[in-house]
């Protein structure tokens, strides 16, 4: 997941020398608040760890000699020292206007890397800043080190804040592609099956009649399961759901993202791009029980749910950009229909709800291989359950 890296971001260190810093940070001079917001509470390291005894490395087998680590090593921004002798007092003090107040680590550098070490002092962020953050905007952050009394040159970086509807997929950490940080299972955050308007959705797949109640896996049948499934997607067809390509962010040279609607933001405008309706559909699926996937493929998105646990399971496409297929009656017409004409939209609802399972199977078989190599970036099997273990909370957004 999050794993350190030894590349620095603003410039490289390259020989033992006076005590110098340069920044440092995972996302590069871009920050998003989806990120920092929805891993406030994560543990990367487990709690026998410390920052002292973790090692700048994914490879704990590795012989190669690795950059030590001080300070709160789940935070965002550090600052790469070098020239530092060892058992030298260090001060390190980091802030950024308006969203974060100087964060201070201070304590003895017992350990370096040919005089070097990276320092993450804990970061108090003003997080409800952070929310209100729904247009790309330039910041300063601020970078203070002091060496056994002697204070280095200040350091002020301008950064973007991004949107809080936009989520790092990864970043490059060389202009080759083939070293990089996975983020993608940051769009887990997005899905947010405790919104309001979930149930309200929920409600309406009841009034359907499809089904009766949703027990999500507790009959033990798939088709049960699937048909559960079926009930949320017509409610969303009724609520007009449109499939739209807006989904581009300003690029930037090494993070790659991509801008995300919230739930009420889907339902409010009835448009979502890929990613959009996706995240909409796993949040629902989620509050029922349902076991829920992101599948990311080379420049789309779409979902995937089992069928049910264990042996009795199958994982399923589904494509969600389909949704918008058809065009049915106003919701507030569904009880008033003579049950011929509800006959008609049922069925007409159904097929499209199987086109999209069938298509969304056959991205599946596709990208089979490249799922299981975990190798392009671009290719990935996002798990709601498992991001929701590891910590990954859903992001509140601002319209109930």
């Amino acid at each position: 997941m999050k794993t350190l890296q030894t590349l620095y971001l603003f410039t490289v260190a390259t020989a033992i020398a006076d005590p110098s810093f340069v920044p440092w940070s995972y996302t590069e001079k871009d920050l998003f608040p989806s990120a920092i917001i929805a891993t406030a509470t994560v543990d990367w390291n487990g709690d026998e760890e410390t920052a002292e005894d973790k090692k700048a490395t994914d490879e704990p087998k590795s012989k190669k000699k690795v950059l030590p680590i001080y300070g709160d090593e789940n935070g965002w921004l550090a600052v790469d020292l070098s020239g530092i002798p060892q058992g030298s007092e260090v001060v390190v003090e980091i802030s950024v206007d308006g969203f974060l107040k100087p964060a201070r680590w201070k304590g003895v550098i017992e350990r370096t890397l040919r005089g070097s070490a990276r320092v993450f002092p804990k970061a108090a962020w003003d997080y409800e800043s952070l929310l209100k953050v729904r247009q790309q905007r330039p910041v300063n952050a601020t970078f203070k080190v002091t060496v056994d009394d002697t204070e280095l040159s200040e350091e002020t970086e301008t950064c973007i804040m991004h949107s809080l509807n936009d989520c790092p997929f990864y970043v490059l950490w060389d202009e080759e592609g083939e070293d990089y940080e996975d983020f993608s299972w940051l769009f887990a955050a997005y899905v947010n099956e405790n919104h309001p308007l979930v149930d309200s959705i929920l409600k309406e797949s009841i009034s359907s009649g499809l089904v009766s109640s949703f027990t999500g896996y507790q009959s033990g049948d798939p088709d049960q399961t699937v048909m559960q499934v079926f009930a949320i997607w017509h409610a969303l067809q009724r609520r007009g759901i449109k499939y739209s390509d807006v989904s581009t962010t300003t690029p930037s040279q090494f993070v790659v993202s991509q801008t995300v609607r919230f739930v009420n933001q889907s339902l409010t405008h009835t448009q979502a791009n890929c990613v959009d309706g996706s995240v909409l559909m796993a949040s629902l699926l989620r509050k029922i029980g349902i076991n829920s996937y992101l599948v990311m493929v080379p420049g789309h998105c779409f979902l995937a749910f089992d069928t049910g646990k264990g042996d009795n399971s199958e994982l399923v496409g589904l494509e969600t950009t389909m949704l918008g297929n058809d065009n049915l009656k106003p919701l507030k017409a569904l009880p008033d229909m003579p049950a011929a004409l509800k006959k008609k939209e049922f069925e007409d609802s159904y097929k499209t709800f199987i086109s999209a399972i069938a298509t969304g199977n056959t991205s599946l078989g596709e990208h089979a291989e490249a799922f299981e190599s975990e190798e392009d970036p671009n290719t990935q099997l996002i798990s709601i359950s498992e991001a929701r273990k590891i910590g990954i909370t859903p992001i509140a957004s601002d319209q109930e």
